[in-house]
């Protein structure tokens, strides 16, 4: 028996090989990701992973579509999952409460703090104007010197005061009590001239009518008639 076998041949094995097929389209496959790799491994992340690379654009996909987004009223942190002690999460949050309204009473005293210190500041400097003022009165004498009555007389002894402007008063006066009684006079004398009464027959009354007043010294030649 003959150990060679006939397709061990070189001419044998050139002329029953098969001609290479021809090079045809080549498809580049882009690599995958550690993710995509890991994901083929359980088979729910695989199906998540086929469904967002789906392209028939009818559907919605989200992520995590058990995740509430964190403007929702279910939304809560990772590290606040697995809190156990809830006595001291409520502590802890009113004691934030407690301190915002704390800081807003600070705040608050501080600005009336300012503007009670700026209130009196205005009304310091107001008495300090005033005070200055009085002292520039009493150094000039301005209104010292002309501290009188309205009228030329003393109002406790109700005496003329000396000088031209208690004399004209008491001219005025008496003028006005002299021009008083002559016009009662004139009347009386006009209503009864018989100088008694008819009813009675007693003697009537007269009025008492002053002497005429004189006029000032310094007046006379200035005001015509007197």
């Amino acid at each position: 028996r003959s150990s060679a076998r006939p397709d061990a041949s070189p001419a044998y094995t050139m002329s029953a090989r098969p001609a290479p097929p021809a090079l045809g389209e080549v498809r580049n496959l882009a690599p995958k990701s550690r993710a995509e790799r890991h994901g083929t491994v359980h088979k729910e992340d695989l199906e998540k992973m086929r469904l967002s690379q789906r392209r028939e654009c009818f559907y919605h996909y989200e992520p995590n579509s058990l995740t509430p987004p964190p403007d929702s009223l279910s939304h809560i942190a990772e590290s606040d999952r697995f809190e156990t002690n809830a006595a001291a999460a409520e502590k802890a949050s009113r004691n934030a409460v407690l301190m915002r309204k704390e800081q807003v009473l600070h705040a608050k005293r501080i600005a009336r703090t300012h503007t009670e210190e700026e209130r009196w500041r205005v009304v310091e400097a107001e008495h300090e104007a005033e005070l200055a003022r009085h002292e520039a009165m009493a150094r000039e004498g301005t209104f010292c010197k002309s501290n009188k009555t309205s009228m030329p007389y003393d109002p406790i002894t109700l005496q003329y005061g000396e000088g031209k402007d208690g004399q004209c008063l008491r001219y005025s006066d008496e003028s006005f009590r002299y021009r008083a009684a002559m016009r009662a006079a004139n009347l009386q004398q006009r209503t009864n001239v018989a100088g008694f009464n008819p009813i009675t027959g007693e003697e009537t009354a007269r009025v008492a009518v002053p002497e005429k007043p004189v006029l000032p010294e310094y007046l006379q030649g200035i005001i015509p008639g007197h």
